[in-house]
């Protein structure tokens, strides 16, 4: 594994999310109570932004169709969308937030 520093633990506070752009790819940070997650930012039914979307508990919603996913897992828990996100390893070291990207 190769993880790679995106943010600091302080730009996603719990019940939060942030947009980062790693390597020309664009993922969703959320720190669910404490535990930072990480997914693909766009919603799998129409390329929407997620990070325009509202984080309630795990769940991160599309404001374009209303779908919502998961974010420890990835998987969509209301239509338009069936296809889940692709998530991603995290590790935070002390105040870093990092990521493990396939190569």
């Amino acid at each position: 594994m190769a993880f790679e520093e995106v943010a600091r633990l302080a730009d996603v506070p719990p019940g939060k999310t942030l947009r980062v752009m790693v390597g020309g790819r664009a993922i969703l940070l959320a720190n669910v109570e404490g535990t930072v997650y990480a997914v693909d930012d766009l919603c799998t039914h129409e390329d929407s932004s997620l990070s325009l979307g509202c984080l309630k508990g795990e769940f991160v919603s599309c404001t374009l169709h209303g779908s919502r996913f998961s974010v420890r897992t990835g998987e969509p828990q209301d239509p338009p969308a069936t296809e889940p996100l692709r998530t991603y390893p995290v590790r935070v070291r002390g105040e870093i937030v990092e990521i493990d990207l396939p190569r």
